[in-house]
């Protein structure tokens, strides 16, 4: 039978190759079939319920910390600080970053406590130990009291050095070098703190760096001096500082995954990705590329890309990569992507013009934002090539994010680097790492191997990355149309709309691979949705699903540091087989585990079987500042399969591509597998141990062909037999409280117990218990008295009577329904008696249980009192003493452990007593017992909740075995707490405009995790921020008990326009409310004063309203020889007070005059640079800065305007460059292209506007046109342009008969050539689309042009032929008009005209005796009967002289006329004509011979001249003045409108000052002074100009 490996193979190949001839699909779907003959699409998917619940042994502690500068035990040897002197930091730590060692590897334990103390963990450091921050003032009594936390090994201060990546060391030593760095925010920084840390970046930059960028997760730094980096590291709100990443794409993009059509063909349902929504982040996208449809959901987002343009200008990769995941095949199937029918959004990441990849911005942030966009999958095909193999801060924000997120998949390419490393981010341990394999397309290497340039682990601590690989060489999808870099080979023959562009092509790489697999995601996230019912499936269990049905390719040898775990079978993922069966999958997802425990499932497996379990989870967030080299695994699950026959195999531990048991034990990776061979017919458990860490949720998948047994197990807990009193008196009642648990998922059925006394071998008692449901405890109360003294062993057995089928009992497992207890029984003597909270002594047993238990509110005590009576029941006098134990707490699982708080145990009276014999008067006493919470305060810190308990035991001092004990408990409620106290809130106040601030801080007093409402409101209803929202209401929490929180408080003072003025006060009003417990408030209130505000802003622009920008020098201004150039500078007053400005204006040359005035004055005379102006609050003044150019300037000449504007010693400086220089800037914008019938002329419009400074020479030339084309402007190809004008420029087009409908490849050129005056040239080259419309275009024409002398009666044959020189073809229909009396009859064939075809039509044409005698035009029409509105028709004449023949009796001329068909009068009109020209020869010889007047000797004789008047022939003889060799008869347009301008009278002229503009011919406008035509002629000349 063919093997499963040699299917895939074949998969492969037909998925992968894109070109048909290339693979047999018939011999491969055949093959398919005889090696898979039993193939089913059931749905073979258990979700997992209820596991066995197990304690599971934590690691070892280590006792070391492995820091950059080596591993060390702190308490024995220092900590190495690093050379931070050297380095130029000024201390060695920042006074606030501490890091705490754990006794041993349960973190949880040692968080709760931090917490408890209102201590946030900000990292985690290997081994076993965490890093925190301090608040000043507050660290020697916090260290002191996290020193003595039972959890606690060490605690010190955090190394400033430890925050410096070690890649940046070599660097600080270098002065004035440059670099990119990525800064990581400590992740207790306030609002306010990361807003600070913003900002003073921001200050710095032109001074320590280029270019800054924050949010809460990642600082990124442009071009850095080094010298930054000692400051950084001294920070305190700064985690770690470290090298910015160089990020380059990985090759090119992915194709088709292997198995994705077969488990289609499988599954039920398409998996075509509907309903999915997925990310991608890349360098841009062709959006218009067909493949994608209307499946883009959103533009493509800019915020975290270098700039705002998504095009895909470069390589096409992001293009590339998108078709890969999901293009729908439109231009051609054989590329059609892994799920088209995902919808996508997209983040493009490249700067256009240098195709340099770029982000600003976290990827935590980016991620979320993809998230709440409701993607589930982002994948990523592009890495660092500087920063190889290492956990960087990118890698560290995804796992935070993933790990905040455990929805999102993200998936990274691993890179191209081959062995040189994987590529970070790809580094982090969430993420889902993928390699590129083979594929055999295009000739390449053939399937089965991992591709040579295909990035290789481990990571830098030794992970395994990638986890998979997946086709990715010559992947053929989408090219982007315009990019202009492209690499990849043709792979297709379809093409983008220009023709010329090809539509897809190859590339290879991982991010080929990488989308492939972002694919596969997809679709088993569809699968897992629709077919399993799993709403919300988690990012861990996708990437479990992926990685146990790959397949080892090559060597069996995964996992390995090539292909991870083996190459993607989406497949075998979603449908396992072994051996032609089909495997059931398990899941489980979502658990929880505490370290310390773990969860056992339970499997009955076929034998010779293979069987597949893959463990995964997403982890915390590793160590930002720990040794590369050095584990980033925070929480530390374990996968251990067990064999029936007890052999155990750890996950990760493999030889040979299979599982072996050598013990080996993976404290590297967080994901885990087992893969069996062959198994073992039987019991096999899987089971899942966290060995250290904090709480974690996972993913488990197993396959294999097994049931799950679903049977009860039944089991004793600590404390399973509790009694109040285990050293009770002989003969007294005692109560024992039993319980158990069904810890596996099935009900037990109807069981017994039997609780036995085993030292006196009596039975205490058997029961029948109803059925137990798995994972439900079961509790069971009873009496009993023991009737003789010594040690009692009490037994309790569970399903004593073997009626309950259980995975642990004495037959098979390990029995764990036995529990023993031991009760010291003592002689009657002395006694304790707690009495009741009156004083009485309880009546009866109910009552002596509840004297012994004190229930109390801690909001109103701490305390509980205990009133005790002492007996003495012997016969004898007696000396007692009464011991008593450290009160304990009895947790939820009923294990005794030490309470949190410090009891203090408080005796009325000391011992020793002496009691008289019983009877006897002094044979009691009465003591009170006070237990007291000391930590507790009712005013600011309540008692914790839970039970308490004492342990009390009175003995003889003579005879110590004569003893009594009792146990008192003390119960305490859960009860909320709250306590507020405002800071900052004297002198509090702002300027318009801004933000006050205050803090409220928010202290849960109460005994327990408490969450909190916050509403702040103003009297006036002013802006209020509360915390780190933009809005007046949030809710914080849950607060641990006594967890401390400052909540900043911002109050936004309106701006000064609203009309409040300094001194303006506002009260805000904080309430803070308890959300378990509404009526539990505090209100605060602060008072905000407007304060003075003197703040204004200057802002210069043009006349026409364009901003140049405050304070900075803006592009240079072209200006010309002359002219007066204005510039308005607009004061506008921000503040709430008037404020008197002094504006100074200054030339860089003192040839250019200044000019400085009031917007709404005159100008002044001469030359003025200062002015004064006062502005009211929320007011402006604009001012007007006038200078001329000089006429002597010279091209190039620059003069920069300086206007400095003064508010006491404040100055604010803005400045305009004026240059000579033309701007000859022609904007060009060609509507689509010509439309074009056959037949017809097309017409299409170019629109000029000259948008410079002067005017411009437009000359037009149509280009090489396509043979049989012809064109022309039908505007004129030469003509000139004033600035600021507009012209439009027709064109238009005639094309060939023939020529198909469609839109043509060929162009039609416009080459526009632009001219200055100072003779520059700018050439323009617009390309116009031609689209030929569906047309029919009939001609009619025939060899004869006239037909005579037909004879009546008889027919005149004439033949007709119509062309069809369109490109549809047509029916016609032929008619006539013209003839009456005549007969015309018409012969033509019915078949429809074919374009480019003709035929004959044959006419007879006969005239009838009413016919006219004489020539007439017989006109013939030739018309299309098409019905297609889409078709325009163009349709012909042809016209045809015929006459009817005629005999005649007159002789001579007019005989001779009457034949030729003319009437006789026609003689009679001969003869008048001639006549005529005799008469008018005869005026013309006496003109010709008479005399030459002597003014017009200079006119030749017979010369054009002659014509005219005598004065106009005679001025025109003088006029020397000629632009060409011949004179000619025709007037040209400019001689015409010269003539007529010289007609028009002549008016007075004004001197016009240079620079100014040329007056209308008219003169000054009416009511225009010469002043105001200097400063605003150009206005007049733009409303009033031609």
């Amino acid at each position: 039978m063919t093997s499963a490996k040699s299917i895939y193979f074949a998969i492969s190949l037909i998925l992968l190759s894109s070109i048909s001839s290339a693979i047999s699909i018939k011999s491969i779907n055949d093959e398919r079939a005889q090696s898979t003959p039993s193939i089913i699409s059931e749905n073979n998917w258990v979700v997992l319920h209820n596991p066995s619940i197990s304690h599971y042994q934590i690691s070892e502690a280590t006792g070391l910390i492995h820091s950059p500068f080596g591993k060390f035990d702190p308490l024995t040897e220092p900590s190495p600080l690093g050379p931070w002197e050297e380095a130029g930091l000024s201390v060695s730590n920042d006074g606030s970053f501490f890091i705490v060692q754990s006794h041993n590897s349960d973190l949880q334990e040692l968080e709760d406590s931090l917490n408890f103390l209102g201590i946030q963990i900000i990292d985690h450091f290997p081994d076993d130990s965490v890093v925190i921050s301090i608040a000043p003032g507050r660290t020697d009594d916090q260290i002191n009291t996290i020193r003595e936390l039972n959890q606690v090994r060490w605690i010190d201060n955090f190394p400033a050095m430890w925050k410096i990546s070690s890649s940046l060391y070599p660097l600080m030593e270098l002065d004035g070098a440059f670099i990119d760095l990525d800064i990581t925010p400590s992740p207790s920084n306030s609002p306010v703190d990361l807003s600070n840390l913003e900002r003073e970046l921001f200050e710095r930059t032109g001074e320590l760096h280029l270019q800054s960028h924050c949010d809460k997760y990642l600082c990124k730094v442009k071009s850095a001096q080094t010298s930054l980096i000692s400051s950084l590291a001294t920070d305190s709100r700064v985690l770690r500082v470290e090298m910015g990443p160089v990020l380059t794409i990985h090759n090119s993009n992915a194709s088709i995954i292997s198995g994705v059509d077969y488990a289609r063909s499988l599954s039920e349902l398409d998996l075509r990705g509907e309903g999915e929504v997925i990310g991608i982040s890349d360098t841009g996208l062709d959006v218009d590329h067909g493949d994608f449809g209307d499946r883009l959901r959103n533009p493509i987002y800019n915020l975290f890309g270098p700039d705002s343009s998504g095009a895909d200008s470069n390589s096409g990769h992001g293009t590339h990569v998108a078709a890969t995941l999901l293009g729908d095949g439109t231009g051609d199937p054989n590329s059609t992507g892994i799920v088209p029918e995902s919808t996508f959004h997209f983040y493009q990441l490249e700067v256009d013009s240098s195709g340099i990849l770029a982000r600003w911005g976290s990827l935590y942030d980016m991620f979320e934002h993809s998230f709440l966009n409701d993607a589930n999958i982002h994948t990523n095909s592009w890495g660092s090539e500087s920063l190889v193999g290492e956990y960087t801060s990118d890698s560290r924000s995804i796992d935070l994010f993933t790990n905040d997120y455990p929805e999102m998949l993200v998936i990274f390419s691993s890179g191209d680097m081959s062995n040189s490393g994987v590529a970070s981010p790809s580094t982090a341990k969430n993420s889902l790492t993928v390699g590129a394999s083979t594929t055999g397309a295009f000739g390449s290497q053939s399937p089965g191997h991992v591709y040579d340039e295909s990035s290789t682990g481990p990571t830098s601590d030794g992970r395994i990355k990638p986890e998979l690989v997946a086709p990715g060489v010559m992947i053929c999808s989408a090219r982007a149309q315009e990019a202009g870099l492209t690499t990849g080979g043709i792979c297709s023959e379809s093409m983008h709309s220009d023709g010329t562009t090809p539509l897809y092509m190859t590339l290879s790489g991982s991010s080929m691979a990488a989308p492939v697999v972002a694919g596969a995601s997809a679709m088993a996230r569809q699968f897992l949705r629709e077919e399993v019912g799993l709403t919300s499936p988690s990012s861990d269990l996708i990437r479990a699903i992926l990685v146990n049905g790959a397949e080892d390719i090559g060597e069996l040898n995964v996992p390995n540091s090539g292909e991870g775990w083996g190459q993607l079978n989406i497949s075998n993922s979603i449908f396992p087989r072994s051996n032609g069966i089909n495997q059931t999958l398990f899941l489980d997802q979502d658990r929880n585990l505490l370290p310390g425990h773990g969860f056992i499932y339970t499997f009955e497996v076929s034998g010779n079987n293979e069987l597949d379990a893959t463990l995964s989870w997403n982890d915390r967030e590793g160590s930002a500042s720990a040794d590369q080299n050095t584990s980033r695994l925070v929480n530390n699950l374990d996968l251990v399969v067990t064999s029936p026959s007890g052999e155990e195999f750890n996950g990760n531990d493999f030889a040979n591509g299979f599982s072996q048991s050598s013990g080996n034990i993976d404290n590297l990776n967080n994901l885990e597998r087992v893969k069996i061979a062959s198994t073992e017919s039987g019991i096999w458990t899987v089971k899942i141990g966290h060995s250290g860490g904090f709480s974690q949720d996972f993913s488990l998948v197993v396959s294999s062909n097994a049931i799950e047994l679903q049977e009860a197990d039944l089991t004793v807990v600590p404390n399973s037999i509790f009694s109040s009193e285990t050293s009770p008196l002989k003969g007294d009642t005692i109560s024992m409280q039993l319980s158990w648990i069904n810890q596996a998922a099935a009900p037990t059925g109807q069981y017994s117990i039997s609780l036995e006394d085993m030292t006196d071998g009596n039975e205490i008692g058997t029961y029948s218990m109803p059925s137990l449901q798995g994972g439900q405890i079961e509790t069971f109360s009873i009496y009993h008295s023991f009737q003789s003294t010594g040690t009692h062993l009490v037994r309790l057995t569970l399903d004593y009577l073997s009626q309950v089928d259980e995975l642990n009992d004495e037959t098979s497992g390990m029995n764990n329904n036995i529990f023993d207890l031991e009760f010291n029984v003592t002689e009657i003597g002395v006694r304790i008696v707690p009495l009741m909270e009156d004083g009485s002594n309880p009546a009866d047993f109910v009552e002596s249980q509840s004297a012994r238990n004190r229930d109390i509110n801690p909001s109103t005590e701490s305390w509980a009192n205990f009133q005790l009576e002492l007996l003495n029941e012997g016969t004898s006098e007696i000396t007692v003493e009464l011991s008593i134990s450290a009160v304990q707490e009895i947790d939820d699982s009923g294990i005794m452990v030490s309470p949190q708080d410090e009891w203090s145990e408080t005796l009325s009276d000391s011992g020793p007593w002496v009691l008289s014999p019983s009877g006897e008067s002094g044979d009691r006493v009465l003591i009170s017992l006070n237990l007291t919470d000391e930590d507790a305060d009712i005013e600011s810190r309540f008692a914790l909740p839970g039970h308490f308990v004492t342990d009390l035991i009175l003995y003889d001092k003579m005879a110590p075995t004569i003893s009594h004990s009792v146990r008192l408990s003390v119960d305490i409620d859960r009860v909320e707490g709250l306590y507020t106290v405002p800071a900052g809130t004297e002198d509090l106040g702002a300027e318009p405009n801004e933000f006050a601030l205050f803090t409220l801080s928010v202290r849960n007093i109460g005994n327990g995790p408490t969450e909190y409402g916050i509403s702040c409101e103003t009297e006036d209803r002013w802006i209020v921020h509360v915390g780190s929202s933009q809005v007046p209401e949030v809710t914080i929490g849950p607060l641990s008990r006594l967890q401390f929180v400052p909540v900043p408080i911002r109050v936004k003072v309106p701006p000064s326009s609203s009309g409040i003025l300094a001194g303006d006060t506002n009260l805000v009003t904080c309430i803070t409310t308890s959300v378990n417990d509404p009526s539990l408030q505090t209100t605060e209130t602060a008072t905000v004063e407007v304060l003075e505000s003197r703040a204004f802003s200057t802002q210069i622009s043009d006349m026409q309203g364009n901003e140049f920008g405050p304070a900075a020098i803006t592009e240079s201004r072209a200006v010309q020889n002359g002219d007066t150039i204005s510039t308005i500078l607009t004061i506008s007053n921000r503040g709430n007070i008037p404020l008197s400005f002094d504006v100074r204006a200054l030339s860089s040359s003192n040839t250019w005059p200044i000019q400085v005035y009031l917007f709404d004055e005159d100008p002044p005379v001469g030359e003025v640079t200062t002015i004064e102006t006062d502005i009211d609050p929320g007011s402006e003044s604009r001012i007007i800065v006038r200078t001329i150019v000089p006429l002597a300037s010279v091209r190039g000449d620059k003069n920069t305007v300086t206007i400095k504007t003064s508010l006491d010693d404040n100055i604010v400086t803005n400045a305009t460059v004026l240059e000579v220089k033309e701007i000859t800037t022609l904007d060009v914008q060609a509507e689509e292209g010509f439309s074009i019938s056959l037949g017809r002329d097309g017409n299409a419009n170019i629109f000029l506007h000259n948008s410079g400074n002067v005017p411009l020479l437009i000359e037009l030339t149509l280009g090489t046109l396509p043979d049989g084309w012809s064109g022309g402007f039908l505007t004129g190809s030469t003509f000139s342009m004033d600035m600021n004008r507009d012209s439009v420029v027709n064109i238009a087009l005639q094309l060939p008969s023939g020529t198909p409908s469609g839109n043509l490849s060929d162009k039609v050129p416009v080459i526009i050539k632009s001219t200055s005056p100072s003779l520059s040239t700018e050439t323009t080259t617009i390309e116009m689309d031609v689209i030929v419309l569906p047309s029919v275009w009939l001609e009619v024409q025939s060899e004869t042009s006239s037909i005579q002398g037909i004879t009546e009666g008889e027919d005149a044959p004439l033949v007709l032929q119509v062309y069809n020189k369109g490109n549809t073809k047509s029916p016609l229909f032929i008619n006539h008009e013209g003839l009456d009396g005549w007969s015309v009859e018409y012969q033509w064939p019915a078949e429809e005209l074919e374009p480019g075809d003709n035929y004959e039509i044959l006419v007879s044409i006969s005239p009838r005796k009413s016919a006219e005698d004489g020539l007439t035009q017989l006109r013939f029409y030739a018309n299309s009967t098409v019905q297609d509105n889409m078709v325009t028709l163009t349709n012909s004449s042809l016209v045809v002289d015929v006459s009817k023949s005629k005999s005649s009796n007159q002789g001579g001329i007019s005989g001779l006329f009457e034949t030729l068909g003319l009437p006789a009068w026609t003689l009679a009109l001969l003869f008048v004509v001639a006549l005529g020209a005799l008469i008018s020869l005869g005026i013309k010889a006496r003109q010709e011979f008479s005399p030459i007047d002597s003014d017009e000797e200079l006119i030749p004789r017979g010369s054009a001249l002659q014509a005219g008047t005598k004065e106009e022939r005679r001025a025109a003889a003088l006029d020397t003045y000629t632009t060409g060799d011949v004179v000619t008869g025709g007037v040209s347009e400019s001689e015409i409108n010269d003539t007529l301008q010289a007609t028009i009278p002549t008016l007075p002229t004004h001197q016009v000052p240079e620079g100014a503009m040329p007056l209308p011919i008219t003169g000054l406008p009416d009511g225009w002074s010469m002043e105001q035509w200097v400063a605003y002629g150009h206005l007049w000349w733009e409303q009033n100009g031609p």
